[in-house]
């Protein structure tokens, strides 16, 4: 379940919008949080961080599935309504992986569980997902929050219609969760595993730039890559030469342990190809390497 976060923009008419330029306005503005179209009995998020989609999920009756950016651009329709709520980026990393948490286990209420050992083995366990109690018509259905054995938050179905709790109060969460039926829900450990995935990527890039500085060896490539990533660091900050905090050398790249991933990927993706331009060598060079990391690729949603 999704809640509502601190709120940018609410309701507006799709017919008053035009998309494209409604989407470059939250790139502009580096916006951290959701977009949210609800219409036709169905709500479709996308996911942004620092103005860059991370990842789009569409309601089912089955749960959220995983939809394409191109396929969510594609969806305002006439009589649907666009918002878009603010959160911070780890918020943003959590929900947007909402889609893949699967149920570990189910308490009865009468099993007489203590909340507070409960909540104790979801911290030292590294838990990352969520508890749902059932819903009752006294206190209505609760969700708290986990992200690596830390509470994110919490949200009850009751209160300010789905609103996010980032400071919940502990001893209130746990009387919520006494004499409840409970489920606990986690999110997928091969979809988080974010610093494995980083590490095939940029070897994966490196192997591009390799690629790029061979095949390009009568130019500068030092400074042909430091002049294509000048251009691109408007939109990708990190790129900026004299940041420091992405670096080409000797065949490795370096990218400040700060940048979130998916931001790193697409921007190193974008550098790439406009290397690949600026010394008119075809794409289809950097298809040789890409071609061997194509699932991971999909996973963040990076062009093929």
């Amino acid at each position: 379940m999704i809640p509502k976060f601190d709120t940018y923009y609410a309701n507006l008419h799709s017919s008053f919008l035009v998309f494209d330029k409604f989407l470059s306005f939250l790139k502009n503005e580096y916006f951290n949080g959701f977009i949210l179209i609800e219409g036709n009995n169905k709500k479709d998020y996308m996911f942004m961080f620092e103005g860059e989609p991370q990842s789009c999920l569409s309601t089912t009756n089955a749960g959220y599935k995983k939809i394409s950016p191109v396929e969510f651009t594609s969806l305002p329709a006439k009589n649907s309504f666009v918002s878009v709520c603010q959160c911070v980026h780890e918020q943003v990393d959590f929900f947007s992986q909402i889609n893949t948490a699967k149920q570990v286990y189910s308490i009865q209420a009468k099993d007489n569980i203590d909340p507070e050992k409960l909540i104790t083995q979801c911290y030292k366990g590294n838990f990352t997902g969520y508890i749902e109690t059932c819903s009752t018509i006294a206190r209505g259905k609760i969700y708290v929050y986990f992200d690596k054995g830390n509470i994110l938050g919490s949200m009850n179905l009751n209160k300010k219609d789905y609103y996010f709790e980032a400071t919940p109060d502990e001893i209130s969460i746990q009387k919520k969760l006494l004499n409840t039926d409970i489920n606990l829900y986690k999110l997928s450990p091969d979809v988080r595993d974010k610093e494995k995935d980083l590490l095939s990527l940029i070897n994966c890039y490196e192997k591009i730039f390799k690629l790029l500085e061979a095949q390009g060896k009568n130019r500068d490539f030092p400074s042909v890559w430091r002049k294509c990533a000048l251009e691109l660091s408007d939109r990708f900050i990190f790129l900026d030469p004299f940041a420091g905090e992405f670096k080409y050398k000797n065949g490795k790249i370096d990218v400040w342990e700060e940048v979130n991933i998916n931001m790193a990927i697409h921007g190193i993706d974008e550098l790439v190809h406009l290397i690949a331009k600026r010394t008119a060598i075809a794409d289809n060079v950097i298809m040789t390497v890409k071609n061997r990391y194509l699932n991971l690729l999909a996973d963040y949603e990076i062009r093929q």
